[in-house]
């Protein structure tokens, strides 16, 4: 999951669901409450328009994600429908550290 939110309140979001490994990849836009796509990516978006508060979450277009040795970049194209008008939303976010996991996944009897 990539979060990345300014003091005022604006933010993205997006949350990508893969098979085993994270890898340099395009996933489908899935909407958040999909639970039978196996890959995809979920991308919400808050904005500040004129002091007024805008969201949504796009519902088509892809997300490409490239690995790298240091982290991932990600680039997304996109539309969703805020207040009944349909937007499109382009994204590009570049060598995002990815954090490990301090939980095993190995099985423990």
């Amino acid at each position: 999951m990539v979060e990345s939110f300014s003091p005022e309140g604006s933010g993205v979001l997006v949350r990508l669901r893969y098979r085993d490994s994270l890898t340099t990849d395009s996933f489908p836009i899935i909407m958040p409450g999909d639970t039978g796509a196996v890959t995809g990516a979920v991308v919400a978006l808050r904005f500040f328009l004129h002091d007024t508060p805008h969201s949504y979450t796009l519902d088509s277009g892809r997300v490409y994600v490239q690995r790298t040795p240091s982290g991932i970049s990600v680039r997304s194209t996109g539309a969703g429908v805020e207040s009944a008008i349909r937007i499109r939303a382009q994204l590009d976010s570049r060598e995002i550290p990815i954090g490990r996991d301090s939980v095993s996944c190995n099985y423990t009897p």
